[in-house]
């Protein structure tokens, strides 16, 4: 993992706190607030990453606390994988070095998506930056506050000069700007899918795209609700027979070189996470299929001791 001292958040990407279009202001200026503080980790990385069941109750919970309503999206009519998406992510250091270190390709790799899925890249950022990035920043890089500022409201908009621009090559507000202050900014001009515009940060000027969702076009998106059984963590904590859940094959590899690295790193936590992510971006392909494979079946096991867990318990007299 790095350290995330190295790496600045750029103003450019917004809190997940709003998932309407972003509105501009009828005189042509767009204000930009951010929030004061971030939610509380309840997990520790290394936990979360390691467990499906308690990664999707803590992002659950995360956008919950930010009055956020988490959802699914689909990429080629298939729900994406938040939860592998972020270990892929983290595991090379996080969102702002993937980009950096241009390996944004080698996430996209890992997913196989169909070749008739067009504008994957861009999808794909999209969605980890607006459900994960935040989530990131405090599970990952255990930060109390942003550090950046963010659309008083809009779907999750990205301001860069271009898609393929890396976030640690852009500015960012200077210590003038403080935490939920106003920024003046100007549209200069506005186009079908959003706006672009200028914006002043103290003594920075950024000039970017500000783009935005039709309300019809988020409400056909092909997106699922996340299933919100709330009986579902507390059933798995209080019940010994329920079934564990399953492991990615970056989980068997993390496990396998955690207790090995252990005595040597003993108390340092997350040079653990980042040797263990530096070895597994190394992996060949064949070295690396080993593991997918251990996941792949402990997957299968899952679901065939989760059909005999709820038949069991729906035979169970009331």
């Amino acid at each position: 993992m790095s350290n995330p001292k190295h790496h600045r958040p750029n103003a450019a990407y917004s809190s997940p706190r709003n998932h309407t279009a972003s509105a501009a202001e009828p005189d042509g200026q767009s204000s930009i607030r951010s929030p004061k503080s971030y939610p509380p980790a309840n997990s520790l990385y290394e936990d979360l990453v390691s467990s499906s069941d308690l990664f999707w109750r803590n992002l659950q919970d995360f956008h919950k606390s930010l009055g956020t309503k988490l959802k699914v999206p689909a990429i080629g009519g298939t729900p994406l994988d938040l939860y592998h998406l972020f270990i892929e992510v983290t595991s090379r250091g996080g969102l702002e070095k993937v980009i950096g270190d241009r390996k944004w390709k080698e996430v996209i790799t890992v997913f196989k998506f169909p070749n008739a899925v067009t504008s994957v890249s861009f999808a794909l950022r999209k969605y980890y930056q607006s459900l994960l990035y935040d989530f990131e920043q405090v599970y990952y890089f255990r930060k109390q506050v942003p550090s950046y500022a963010v659309p008083d409201s809009g779907s999750r908009s990205m301001l860069s000069s271009n898609e393929g621009t890396a976030l640690n090559d852009l500015p960012v507000s200077t210590p003038e700007q403080q935490l939920g202050s106003l920024v003046p900014g100007t549209i200069d001009l506005k186009f079908d899918g959003g706006y672009v515009v200028t914006v002043n940060l103290g003594s920075e000027q950024l000039k970017g795209v500000l783009y935005h969702v039709p309300h019809n076009a988020s409400l056909s998106s092909a997106s699922i609700p996340v299933p919100q059984n709330r009986k579902r963590p507390k059933m798995g904590s209080q019940d010994p027979s329920r079934p564990k859940s399953n492991r990615s094959g970056y989980n068997f590899f993390f496990a396998e070189h955690y207790a090995r690295l252990k005595p040597s790193y003993y108390g340092q936590e997350r040079a653990i996470s980042k040797k263990i992510g530096f070895l597994w971006n190394h992996l060949t392909e064949a070295e690396r299929q080993i593991y997918q494979e251990k996941g792949r079946r402990d997957k299968e096991r899952y679901r065939n001791e989760m059909e005999e867990y709820k038949a069991s318990n729906n035979s169970t007299p009331q």
